[in-house]
């Protein structure tokens, strides 16, 4: 390992000493580069040594941090999820106990004192599984959904009131995966009640989101292009990328043909109010995609020349700027000055005045104000809206008050579609074939009416209203729910007989005031969480009232909800394992990196300390080398 050439041949002695200097500090700067990366066990200290290993390095050791951060939650998450499997676990021993309970007090093999004693057992099972719900890990709540600072569960005098929301939080599992690692209290319990949305149909606006069309799917644009003939074409292709609104569409297309000898105008069409419309000033109009794009296409525009464009529908899902005169193709919800929703949930009635809301934003905002523990939100979907009571152990309905504004929402609980064997919490009514409805009218005569047929609430109202038309009238209640009747036979009472199919109905009594007086029954379609807590305080209290009817119903809702929960406790251990596997690999993955890294940046000791013993001892010998040649004269070859 020669540090360089001295060169002894016919050189003046002022450069033989300048090249024994050279090599003399060539040798010294390499035998310190070894040392260095020795004592610091790195090839490299500075980036100018080799940029493309400290490009690469740079790129590893980020890696490496990114892989490190994420499987760091790893632990946090696996611990999050394995509490709320254990609390979910304890939930779900809760209701299997209560499932025994329930056998042993329904029926008549338990006596009252009994069931009292039954009930007094369930009621200190509900603050079991309040205390599992409202379990922490590490100071965060398992199930209040992404609020984890909240406890989600809160006992209220005889109900339960969830306190959290429905999201799920999110963790980084791979450095570009998410994954939910939480458990909402009503995926889990079922905290809230969950009706399903009606469709609401909104017509298109000016200020629709591109990102709301095809229900909620949104569509991709590029260009379009539109050819106005009146003799003489006029082609625009024009761009579309940038457009979020409907009422960007029209500016641009519109703006394209300004100042041409025709123009186009673009609006929402009438004959279809989810579709668009572009008319030329005259001739005709054809929209076609340009090059391989599909805008015309996704905008269901594409046509050829015609005189007017009408576009099929866009479908707008419903989202919070959606106005409420667009609802329901543009109906709306009909007048809200002086009427609006009423709301009764448990104890509490409310009247939500609806009167100068002008977008569903404003709707859910008012419904939230009105009443803090009911939850109101637009179903995922975009279909319609979410609105459902937080209280478990309560009835919950939302009806009309003198309007149309819940039934135009989507909203009323009681309509002409409900199903009968839905009514009373799912007992439904029974009609006995021969034994009809007996309604003694006003004028003193007796109406017997044959239900049998009916399955629906507006089968019924058809039914009633069939029997003596335009004098005997049956609808949905004005006010709040049930089934109205009004008789302008007489001026006697109205009543009807408290049979069992009445009261089922909840249309049984008397009204007395007269030919106008409306006799307007009781809403006997009342929901419900249904979830455990639901379910729990209301086996307490089927026990406490000796109701082995309520107590029927409740056994298979039991056996559902235990059903639930092992559903949930199986979603989880899936989460738990797709975690381990990205952990096992990402495990793989830092090992891998951090031998490449090694490879790349950190030193070879053995190598490095042969080729320092090697170096030290070309130095030394090249030092003895030189000295000995810097002190040759002539004499020494005479």
């Amino acid at each position: 390992m020669a540090l360089g050439n001295i060169g002894i041949g016919r050189m003046p002695n002022s450069l033989l000493y300048s090249n024994a200097n050279r090599d003399l500090q060539t040798g010294t700067s390499l035998i310190s580069r070894l040392q260095q990366q020795i004592n610091t066990q790195q090839k490299y200290n500075l980036l100018s040594e080799n940029p493309t290993a400290t490009r690469q390095t740079s790129s590893l050791q980020s890696l490496l941090e990114r892989v490190q951060g994420v499987r760091s939650q790893h632990t946090f998450n696996q611990g999050f999820l394995s509490a709320a499997d254990n609390a979910l676990g304890a939930v779900n021993d809760v209701v299997v106990q209560a499932k025994g309970i329930l056998q042993t007090g329904i029926g008549s093999t338990s006596t009252p004192e009994e069931k009292i004693g039954l009930a007094n057992e369930v009621a200190t099972l509900i603050q079991s599984a309040l205390n599992s719900a409202n379990t922490q890990y590490q100071d965060r709540y398992l199930f209040s959904g992404t609020a984890t600072g909240i406890s989600p569960f809160e006992r209220a005098g005889d109900t339960v009131i969830y306190r959290g929301n429905s999201g799920e939080v999110q963790a980084f599992v791979d450095v570009n995966q998410l994954v939910s690692t939480s458990l909402s209290g009503i995926d889990a319990f079922g905290g809230i009640s969950q009706p399903n949305a009606t469709a609401l149909s909104p017509a298109l606006e000016l200020t629709t989101p591109l990102s709301a069309l095809k229900n909620g799917a949104g569509v991709n644009l590029s260009s379009l292009t539109v050819t106005v003939d009146n003799g003489t074409p006029i082609e625009k292709t024009i761009d579309l990328r940038t457009a979020a609104t409907i009422g960007d569409l029209k500016t641009r297309i519109e703006a394209a043909f300004a100042g041409e000898a025709e123009t186009v105008t673009v609006d929402i069409d009438p004959l279809s109010p989810g579709g668009l419309r572009i008319t030329p000033s005259n001739g005709t109009v054809a929209i076609a995609n340009s090059g391989s794009g599909t805008t015309a296409t996704q905008l269901r525009l594409a046509t050829g020349p015609v005189a007017v464009a009408q576009g099929g529908s866009l479908e707008p899902a419903v989202t919070l700027s959606t106005s409420v005169a667009a609802l329901n193709g543009g109906v709306g919800i009909g007048a809200t000055a002086g009427t609006g929703l009423q709301i009764v949930n448990g104890e509490t009635t409310t009247i939500v005045d609806l009167d100068g809301a002008t977008t569903v934003q404003q709707v859910l905002q008012r419904i939230r104000a009105a009443d803090p523990n009911v939850s109101a939100e637009i179903d995922p979907a975009g279909r319609g809206l979410i609105v459902g009571t937080r209280l478990s152990g309560a009835n919950f309905s939302i009806g009309e008050n003198g309007g149309t504004n819940a039934t135009g929402l989507g909203l009323r609980t009681f309509t002409g579609e409900t199903s009968l064997s839905q009514l009373n919490l799912g007992k439904g009514v029974v009609f006995t074939p021969g034994s009809p409805i007996s309604i003694t009218r006003r004028d003193g005569t007796t109406t017997n009416i044959d239900l049998s047929s009916a399955s629906t609430i507006q089968d019924v109202l058809n039914l009633f209203n069939a029997a003596d038309p335009g004098v005997l009238t049956a609808s949905l209640n004005a006010v709040g729910n049930g089934i109205s009747l009004t008789d302008s036979s007489g001026a006697g009472p109205l009543t009807v007989a408290a049979t069992e199919s009445a009261i089922a109905l909840g249309i049984d009594g008397t009204e007395n005031t007269g030919a106008t007086g409306v006799l307007a029954g009781d809403d006997v379609n009342p929901q419900r969480t249904g979830g455990v807590f639901d379910l729990l305080i209301s086996l307490e209290n089927a026990l406490r009232s000796n109701d082995n009817v309520e107590l029927a119903r409740l056994s298979p809702l039991l056996e559902k909800a235990s059903g639930q929960i092992t559903i949930a406790r199986t979603e989880i251990g899936t989460r738990q394992q797709l975690i381990d596997e990205v952990g096992n690999r990402l495990d793989d993955q830092n090992l891998l990196t951090k031998e490449t890294l090694s490879n790349i940046f950190d030193t070879d000791l053995t190598e490095a300390a042969t080729q320092l013993l090697q170096l030290r001892q070309v130095y030394e010998a090249s030092m003895q080398l030189t000295a000995q040649t810097l002190q040759l004269s002539i004499l020494n070859y005479l």
